[in-house]
């Protein structure tokens, strides 16, 4: 099994995930439409897309560092050259990664999410 698809896991990871990227797109539109509000002192969706993007954006990014920025590792008593690469790799890196992967899918979830919003919200106001 793919490291991509262990990260997310069966179906309930996915969704799961899906259901936090719906949460945390929530969160940003309200806080969007609240800031258009207090800018323009009107009720304004132009802010909506922009927001969700950015927020989507960053957590990629976030995942994108936590992916390739190396674990910390300390030595012990029972760590010698035989044992390093095992115990840092399962031990560190390995739920880093897991971790990573699920910010990277929740990053592209919001960013697609909020795309196909943006698509059928177009399409019905049309």
């Amino acid at each position: 099994m793919p490291l991509g698809q262990q990260a997310i896991g069966t179906m309930k990871g996915f969704v799961k995930t899906l259901v936090d990227s719906l949460v945390l797109i929530f969160v940003v539109s309200v806080l969007a439409v609240v800031y258009g509000f207090v800018t323009n002192g009107a009720l304004t969706f132009a802010y909506v897309f922009n927001a969700n993007f950015l927020v989507g954006a960053v957590i990629i990014c976030i995942g994108l560092v936590m992916l390739f920025l190396p674990a910390s590792s300390r030595f012990d008593k029972l760590t010698d050259h035989t044992t390093f690469v095992e115990r840092y790799y399962w031990e560190r890196y390995r739920p880093r990664q897991k971790k990573a992967y699920r910010f990277l899918f929740l990053g592209i979830l919001v960013i697609l999410v909020a795309g196909i919003v943006q698509l059928l919200l177009a399409l019905a106001i049309s």
